[in-house]
């Protein structure tokens, strides 16, 4: 059965590693068209680009595409696409995919596998991602989230941090190994939501947990909200965050 939804994207200007990401030349397209192509591929309802730059919307408008203009205060991008979300008057039942300008290839069997989560469980506020962890630089990278979950798949926490942490192992310097019968997950900062959860989570205050990870996902695991999550069916590439991953993205779509 078809699940309906809307895509929101949002983007900001500044970004601490790549300031103007959005607006970043890539193979001749700055990096939110990719996103835009790409999420024009997805099925939904609706795309809106929700932005604080007037460069990001005029780019933005020029190519046709929805887009509003948000408060530039938010601490994060869950908090503009309440603001989203408020200014389109979506209905509360309403399924909002959180499509990050910055993960423009996610698979769209990724996507369904997210939106079906809504189906299997009738206790959640979020829906999102993960796919596995294979290297041990990998788990020490700090541009990759961590997530840990319960044997049903919902969310226990997320981190920049290795976790869970191997006491064994890890302890060790110059180890070069995952602890065997251990599944180490990275977090796809992709995201499905109702609007009626958007609305309560702008209301609360940032949580000691969100600020300290820098991960906007704890104000909601901090205050009981629950969180499922689904393995993804096809590898989604890493978000790109700094030059490398430019790099890296650039030979992905050869």
């Amino acid at each position: 059965m078809k699940t309906d939804f809307v895509i929101c994207i949002p983007a900001r200007y500044q970004s601490t590693r790549l300031p103007g990401k959005p607006l970043i030349q890539i193979k001749g397209k700055p990096l939110i068209q990719w996103a835009i192509e790409s999420a024009n591929k997805l099925g939904a309802l609706e795309v809106v680009v929700a932005t604080d730059d007037k460069r990001i919307f005029d780019f933005v408008e020029s190519l046709g595409q929805k887009v509003v203009m948000t408060q530039n205060n938010h601490q994060s991008g869950t908090d503009r696409i309440a603001e989203c979300a408020q200014i389109m008057n979506w209905p509360d039942e309403t399924l909002v995919l959180n499509y990050q300008g910055d993960e423009p290839l996610v698979p769209k069997e990724n996507i369904n596998a997210v939106l079906q989560l809504f189906e299997q469980h009738d206790d959640i506020s979020i829906g999102t991602l993960y796919q596995e962890i294979k290297t041990i630089e990998d788990v020490f990278n700090p541009n990759l989230v961590k997530i840990v979950t319960e044997t049903n798949g919902k969310a226990l926490f997320f981190s920049r941090a290795p976790i869970p942490w191997s006491q064994h192992l890890f302890n060790h310097t110059g180890t070069s190994e995952l602890p065997e019968h251990v599944s180490y997950k990275h977090h796809i900062g992709l995201y499905v939501y109702r609007v009626s959860f958007l609305k309560d989570f702008s209301l609360l205050p940032q949580t000691e947990l969100e600020r300290v990870e820098s991960l906007e996902q704890l104000r909601a695991l901090s205050t009981g909200h629950k969180i499922a999550t689904a393995k993804a069916l096809l590898p989604t590439p890493h978000g790109i965050d700094t030059p490398e991953d430019i790099v890296t993205f650039e030979k992905t779509i050869q």
